[in-house]
């Protein structure tokens, strides 16, 4: 089977979770709903993968009590070229990535035949050639995750903010999403968590205790997740960029 026809033997699923409270962001507004010039954080991360060319179908995991005004308030002012799915989440990130699954696993006709690709809703700035690199990987092992090398020295301190030691940072990464993997391995991974116990803090650390490797490929400098005020100042010169057509924010920076 050539890579192309590899790549069109399998349906690819968005999950895209928005359930974070914003507590950082010091707003009243959730930080997924907050305005990108005029348009709300989240419609800027589902026209991410709306317009991208390997996306089927998108599944958007937002809090039982958010789904009103998600659907009301939000989404009915934009149109969307691919079937999007607003399902609500759970009480924990874990629990609304699974409620996502099981969604993905309903709408799809094989989970060996199906990538779902798992993403923070306030990351809004995916290009296409990150989601490119991570189903690329995937397509090839399985489970693939971007990652961002650490520059700064990283220091160990102990409760009192007194440097213990220096940390080699050869070998250490920032991981964001998309996370990318085959349905059937990351619902055996899923479901190894809950019969564990384990709770974590990705979706890749869930798939490691279940001992389900996952491959890695470069990650995006402007893929930010936006998690305080600092943040949307960022994100305001991002889209200004990419409006006027800079080269700073071409799309394979992304």
């Amino acid at each position: 089977m050539t890579d192309q026809k590899a790549k069109e033997s399998f349906k690819n699923i968005a999950v895209v979770v928005a359930g974070g409270k914003g507590l950082r962001m010091q707003s009243t507004v959730k930080k997924q709903f907050i305005d990108l010039q005029g348009v709300p954080v989240i419609v800027h991360t589902l026209a991410a993968f709306d317009t991208h060319c390997r996306v089927d179908e998108i599944i958007l995991v937002v809090p039982e009590q958010d789904l009103d005004f998600v659907r009301n308030d939000i989404l009915h002012r934009f149109s969307f070229s691919k079937p999007l799915n607003i399902i609500k989440g759970g009480i924990t990130r874990q629990d609304s990535v699974g409620n996502g699954l099981d969604k993905a696993y309903d709408i799809c006709d094989s989970p060996e035949a199906t990538f779902v690709l798992i993403h923070d809703g306030v990351r809004p700035f995916v290009g296409k050639d990150l989601v490119d690199r991570c189903l690329d990987g995937a397509l090839k092992t399985g489970a693939c995750i971007p990652v961002l090398g650490i520059a700064d020295t990283v220091k160990k301190t102990d409760n009192n903010g007194k440097i213990l030691y220096t940390l080699d940072r050869e070998g250490l990464y920032r991981a964001q999403t998309p996370q990318v993997f085959r349905l059937d391995l990351i619902l055996k991974a899923g479901s190894h968590a809950r019969d564990t116990g384990f709770l974590g803090t990705d979706e890749a650390s869930v798939c490691e205790h279940a001992k389900i490797a996952v491959d890695t490929v470069d990650g995006g400098l402007f893929n930010i997740k936006l998690t305080s005020p600092q943040d949307l100042i960022f994100a305001d010169l991002i889209i200004q960029a990419k409006n006027k057509g800079e080269s700073l924010v071409n799309p394979g920076f992304f």
